[in-house]
């Protein structure tokens, strides 16, 4: 970020506060807020700079369909969410707190020019950030602990059970969990398969387990006796017998499950999605007969260019790393 910029400007302005309790009465527009945020600043190039930082932001926010129109909606699992996303690219120290600090800039101007009545990112710190993602991973008892701990005799019990399940089976990142509709589960060669949708339009296959297929099936035979008839185009996911999604479940939703149930357990840390996906690959990764390479294409990783081609399928699906996981589950 460039050095010429002037300092960040916290007195309050009664102009802008009752301009923007106006634009607050209608549907808002987040780059509008954007905008008046870059005022503050004479450079050019910082100005490109923070323009840069807070599209990625919410350009990542969309992708997990969380739309922010308005800075009051910003809440600190979205910052948290980010900055896993962050560490989990691997990206330079530089680079994320750059990013990081862009957020914070932009939410300390909205609190003193009163468009937030106080800041989420209080008590968030910014990362120490490591060559390797320091997110916290869940121990095998845990992982057990937490895929029990819902009251599958509801819906929502059973709906945050199969969350768990494809969470801590299969390494998902949270965006590929609630985009999953049912068309993208098949039948190839004798395994059962779901075909992920991730990073850059980038496709994976990846075979499912007993415990995983189990599960679906389960939640599936659910929705029907709940009369939800489901379709190839359905999302997996559902978050009621009512009527089916027309869209995917709040990025959000998955955040509050891993926390909530953590939490109800007693797991005092500072989990999240990423840390099952993190469980998984580290318990992966401890696993003698798995080999990195493979751990590496079950999981997605946006840094490897060594993927099997299309015609070497089968032999990926048979060795695939998917079928190493194998925490107990306890039965319906």
């Amino acid at each position: 970020m460039a050095k010429k910029s002037t300092a960040l400007t916290t007195n309050f302005n009664p102009d802008l506060a009752r301009k923007f309790h106006e634009a607050s009465q209608k549907k808002s527009d987040i780059q509008e807020f954007i905008q008046e945020f870059l005022v503050q600043f004479l450079s050019k190039d910082t100005k490109t700079a923070y323009i840069k930082d807070l599209k990625f932001f919410f350009d990542f926010l969309r992708s997990g369909n969380e739309s922010i129109s308005h800075p009051a909606e910003i809440k600190s699992f979205h910052f948290q969410l980010y900055r896993d996303h962050l560490l989990e690219r691997g990206l330079a120290s530089a680079t994320i707190n750059r990013r990081l600090v862009c957020i914070r800039s932009f939410i300390k101007w909205a609190v003193a020019a009163r468009l937030m009545d106080h800041n989420p990112l209080d008590t968030i710190k910014l990362p120490k950030v490591q060559t390797e993602s320091p997110t916290v991973a869940f121990d095998d008892e845990e992982v057990v602990q937490m895929i029990n701990a819902p009251d599958i005799k509801t819906h929502k019990g059973r709906t945050h059970r199969l969350i768990m399940v494809m969470l801590f089976n299969l390494g998902l990142r949270r965006s590929e969990l609630i985009n999953i509709k049912l068309f993208q589960l098949f039948q190839d060669r004798g395994h059962t398969v779901l075909r992920i949708h991730g990073k850059g339009d980038k496709v994976r296959l990846v075979p499912l387990n007993q415990n995983v297929q189990d599960e679906i099936t389960t939640y599936l035979e659910h929705l029907k006796q709940n009369a939800v008839e489901m379709g190839g185009e359905d999302y997996l996911l559902q978050t009621d017998t009512g009527k089916k999604n027309d869209r995917p479940m709040d990025g959000s939703t998955i955040y509050r499950v891993i926390e909530r149930y953590a939490l109800g357990l007693g797991i005092n840390k500072a989990v999240s999605p990423h840390s099952c996906r993190a469980t998984v690959i580290s318990h992966l990764l401890d696993t003698q007969n798995t080999a990195i390479r493979d751990v590496a294409t079950f999981a997605g990783h946006a840094n490897i260019t060594t993927t099997e081609r299309y015609d070497k399928r089968r032999k990926n699906l048979d060795k695939s790393a998917a079928y190493q996981v194998d925490f107990e589950l306890k039965k319906a």
